[in-house]
Formats: structure tokens, sequence, C-alpha cells
């Protein structure tokens, strides 16, 4: 098989944070929390990773700080990191075991929330986000130990939220205009250009007094790259790599 390269041309969509139950008042949030991450990236027959799967499995630490002003205006800055975690791409190669993996984000969110009579709340908002993702190699037999992807570029989103269970029920979409770069530590080196792409997410919190509250989250991710030719010192065709990621995290926030 030929040396594994991959350049990521196409698609980055990044979930963001919809603040649940955001009230009119002027207040901070600090939050943090957990999520059982599952993560999937596929390639066709025509990738440098020739119908291969590379599946990784961790846990997310994801921390954060939101202000809201008493006019429904409100401003967060979210990080998540991925802990101890490895990738089975390189599973094919004899006596090779896991390979480490690393996946982290930095999310700079502004919108604004308002709410109904019929206590409904909707909320539009946009920001700026950056990522960056690694994927170690076995070095030998390749001439490379690690591939990284950095990715950054902003977003829009609509969210709703609705008081039940004691608590409240909110749910958002978003998409993005995102620009990469995807390079290795030997050679390789490619950037990808601006494009668009979708996530959703669904998320329940319940504050047990006015200060605390918890939150639990479901997001769902799902990215389709189209790679075109790359010519190193071999020519390569455009190939697809489809990506997807899941995680249902719980988060405690303390407001004051």
């Amino acid at each position: 098989m030929k040396t594994c390269r991959i350049e990521l041309l196409g698609l980055l969509f990044v979930f963001a944070f919809f603040p649940a139950a955001v009230q009119a008042q002027n207040t901070f949030r600090l939050y943090a929390g957990v999520a059982p991450t599952k993560y999937k990236i596929s390639f066709d027959q025509n990738a440098p990773y020739s119908n291969q799967t590379a599946k990784s499995s961790y846990t997310a630490a994801n921390a954060g700080l939101t202000w809201i002003s008493s006019r429904g205006i409100y401003v967060d800055f979210a990080a998540s990191q991925s802990l101890s975690a490895t990738h089975d791409l390189w599973n094919f190669v004899p006596n090779t075991p896991p390979q480490d993996f690393s996946h982290d984000s930095y999310t700079l969110t502004g919108g604004y929330s308002h709410g109904f009579a019929n206590r409904l709340s909707v909320s539009g908002f946009g920001g700026y986000t950056v990522s960056n993702t690694v994927l170690n190699a076995p070095k030998p037999p390749f001439l490379f130990s690690k591939d990284k992807f950095d990715s950054q570029g902003i977003f829009i989103g609509v969210g709703v939220g609705y008081p039940a269970l004691g608590g409240q029920l909110s749910a958002s979409l978003a998409i993005a205009s995102m620009k990469g770069k995807w390079k290795d530590d030997n050679v390789f080196n490619n950037t990808a250009d601006y494009t668009t792409g979708f996530s959703l997410g669904a998320g329940y919190t319940y504050k047990f007094s006015q200060a605390w509250g918890v939150t639990a989250d479901l997001r769902l991710q799902q990215y389709k790259y189209n790679f075109g030719a790359y010519t190193a010192t071999v020519a390569e065709p455009e190939y697809t790599v489809k990506e997807n990621i899941s995680s249902l995290g719980v988060r405690l926030s303390y407001q004051f």
C-alpha cells in the first residue's frame, strides 16, 4: 500500500453551544463537564487510506464561560479537549497497537435570545471556532509519525427552548464556513478551501438552585470532505472522506 497521506479538502462544521434557559438578566455562568464521544472517519477507494476506517472512543472534557445581558444578548467562550484516546486506523499493520489520538476545539459565540408569552424562547447566534485533530502513525514503517488537521471558520445558527419536565428542553441547528490545513510531520502540507456544513444538537437543563444547574446534551455531526487531486511524488486522484462525531455529555453550571 502506498505511503498514507491525507489531503483534507472540503467541509467542516462545528456545533455551536446554545445556552439553555437564557433569561433576561445581567449575569455570568461558568460550566464544566464531560462528554463520552465516538469519532469515525472513512476513506473511499481512491483515497491514500484506501477503503480504511479510523475509529476512536474517548471522553471529552468541556469548560466555558457565558455572559448574559439584561437585554437577552449573550457571549460564550467554550473549550473542549479529548482525554487519553487512541484510534485504530493502523490495525492492518502487523504488530501495531492502537495509536494516540487527540481533538480539541475553542469556540467564541455571540447571540440574542428572545422569550415569548407562551414560554417558548428563540435564539439566534454566530461566532468563530478553531479546532485541532491529531492522528498518530507508526514510525517506522512510515516516514511520518502523525497527521494533523487545523481548522478555523465562522458559523451562524438558531436555537429554541421550552420549559418541560421541571427544567428546559432545547435544540439547535447551525451552519459554518470553514477553512483548514492538513499536514504530517514529514513533508505533506495542504490547505482546505472555504466550505459549508451542518450539525444538530438537543439538550435538557435542570436548575436545582438559583445558582446551580445541570445540563445533558446530545450532539450529532456529520461531515463529507471532497478532495482534489494532489501531486507529491505520485499523482493521486480526487477522493471523498466521511466523518461522523457523536457525543452525549453532561455539564454542571454555576451562575453569578
